[in-house]
């Protein structure tokens, strides 16, 4: 099945944990265990490595969104 939506991330989120702790000869994206999904206001991003919260991004709240990176 061919993809028919280009990838056009033009900055990645890490878990700032993982990168400290990234052997040199994997790359972020080959270390990254990460799930998204959607929460009950809006997406989050969480390390299954290190079962901590990299982004949640809340659309119910104040502005265009709210976002906790607290990683």
């Amino acid at each position: 099945m061919e993809n028919t939506v280009p990838n056009e991330i033009v900055s990645f989120m890490h878990c700032k944990v993982c990168l400290d702790e990234r052997p040199p000869d994997l790359s972020p994206r080959e270390y990254a265990q990460l799930e998204v999904g959607f929460t009950k206001p809006g997406i989050q991003i969480w390390c299954k490595r290190h079962e901590i919260n990299i982004m949640h991004v809340d659309f119910e709240g104040a502005g265009p969104f709210s976002a906790d990176t607290t990683r």
